[in-house]
């Protein structure tokens, strides 16, 4: 379980990053989002939903390259 501070840190940087989203004409994906809610709820560390992001759009980039 999140303490409230740390809750509301991690409120504020999602929302940073949405805003930085919405800016350039973009939005959270359904997975993102998902992922976002996991973090909040307490239930993952914003380490592990980093790795399950990465896990997750890098082999798509990198067959994109090749």
């Amino acid at each position: 379980m999140l303490q409230p501070d740390e809750k509301e840190k991690l409120e504020r940087g999602f929302a940073e990053a949405e805003a930085s989203l919405f800016l350039e004409g973009l939005t959270p994906t359904p997975f993102g989002q998902s992922l976002k809610k996991r973090v909040l709820d307490g239930t993952i560390t914003i380490e592990q939903a980093e790795a399950e992001l990465c896990a997750h759009y890098i082999p798509a980039a990198v067959s994109r390259i090749a």
